[in-house]
């Protein structure tokens, strides 16, 4: 199993690149501000991009302080698939993914 680790900022930034087939077990994100942040996480088709239509999770609101933990969805990623986030506050929440090459 192995990590990437990365914090938002306010416009999309690639947090993850599949190289060949993985397997995303686990998303921890981490609100290290004192008011609550919006997420936007998308999960992108190699050649695309970031935007409402590859998006996965959509203003998800993270309270102050507070992480949100995503392992019940597994997202397998073919070769260049690659996950991207932002939040609307930039540089305070902390995204871990979690992932598996198989």
């Amino acid at each position: 199993m192995a990590l990437a680790q990365a914090t938002l900022t306010t416009g999309y930034v690639t947090q993850y690149t599949s190289s060949g087939e993985s397997a995303v077990t686990t998303i921890h994100l981490c609100n290290t501000n004192g008011s609550a942040v919006l997420v936007d996480i998308c999960i992108v088709p190699s050649g695309g991009s970031a935007s409402d239509s590859t998006i996965a999770y959509k203003t998800l609101s993270i309270a102050a302080t507070d992480s949100y933990i995503i392992d019940t969805e597994k997202f397998v990623l073919g070769n260049g698939d690659f996950i991207a986030a932002k939040d609307d506050t930039g540089s305070v929440t902390v995204m871990t993914i979690s992932y598996v090459r198989i």
